[in-house]
Protein backbone atom coordinates (compact mmCIF):
# COMPACT_ATOMS: atom_id res chain seq x y z
CA UNK A 1 0.00 0.00 0.00
CA UNK A 2 1.44 3.43 -0.55
CA UNK A 3 2.12 5.82 2.09
CA UNK A 4 -0.35 7.96 0.06
CA UNK A 5 -3.23 6.07 0.19
CA UNK A 6 -2.11 5.05 3.91
CA UNK A 7 -2.48 8.48 5.13
CA UNK A 8 -5.89 9.31 3.81
CA UNK A 9 -7.25 6.18 5.44
CA UNK A 10 -5.60 7.25 8.72
CA UNK A 11 -7.30 10.59 7.91
CA UNK A 12 -10.65 9.09 7.69
CA UNK A 13 -10.27 6.23 10.71
CA UNK A 14 -8.98 9.59 12.91
CA UNK A 15 -12.19 11.31 11.26
CA UNK A 16 -14.50 8.40 12.70
CA UNK A 17 -12.99 8.06 16.06
CA UNK A 18 -13.42 11.52 16.74
CA UNK A 19 -17.08 11.49 15.20
CA UNK A 20 -18.26 8.47 17.91
CA UNK A 21 -16.32 10.56 20.35
CA UNK A 22 -18.31 13.70 19.61
CA UNK A 23 -21.55 11.80 19.96
CA UNK A 24 -20.50 10.23 23.02
CA UNK A 25 -19.55 13.60 24.80
CA UNK A 26 -22.43 15.12 23.40
CA UNK A 27 -24.78 12.66 24.08
CA UNK A 28 -23.90 12.21 27.90
CA UNK A 29 -26.58 13.00 30.13
CA UNK A 30 -26.87 13.25 34.32
CA UNK A 31 -30.77 11.77 34.00
CA UNK A 32 -32.55 9.30 36.09
CA UNK A 33 -31.48 5.91 36.06
CA UNK A 34 -27.73 7.04 35.49
CA UNK A 35 -25.05 6.16 37.85
CA UNK A 36 -21.66 8.09 38.66
CA UNK A 37 -19.69 5.40 37.48
CA UNK A 38 -21.19 5.10 33.85
CA UNK A 39 -21.73 8.96 33.39
CA UNK A 40 -17.60 9.01 34.18
CA UNK A 41 -16.55 6.55 31.97
CA UNK A 42 -18.41 7.70 28.64
CA UNK A 43 -16.06 10.79 29.30
CA UNK A 44 -13.28 9.26 29.72
CA UNK A 45 -14.05 6.81 26.51
CA UNK A 46 -15.01 10.06 24.55
CA UNK A 47 -11.49 11.46 25.52
CA UNK A 48 -9.38 8.23 25.06
CA UNK A 49 -10.82 8.20 21.73
CA UNK A 50 -10.59 12.17 20.77
CA UNK A 51 -6.90 11.46 21.67
CA UNK A 52 -6.99 8.25 19.12
CA UNK A 53 -8.05 10.60 16.79
CA UNK A 54 -5.40 13.39 17.38
CA UNK A 55 -2.66 10.56 16.96
CA UNK A 56 -3.95 9.50 13.45
CA UNK A 57 -3.89 12.58 12.34
CA UNK A 58 -0.23 13.48 13.20
CA UNK A 59 0.84 10.03 12.09
CA UNK A 60 -1.20 11.12 8.65
CA UNK A 61 0.45 14.84 8.21
CA UNK A 62 3.77 13.57 9.16
CA UNK A 63 3.97 11.06 6.49
CA UNK A 64 2.03 13.58 4.16
CA UNK A 65 4.97 16.05 4.98
CA UNK A 66 7.77 13.19 3.95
Amino acid sequence: MSEDIQSYIFLVIGAVCLLIASLFAGNVEWVLGTTESSYYETLAIAFILILIAGIFWVSAARSLKK
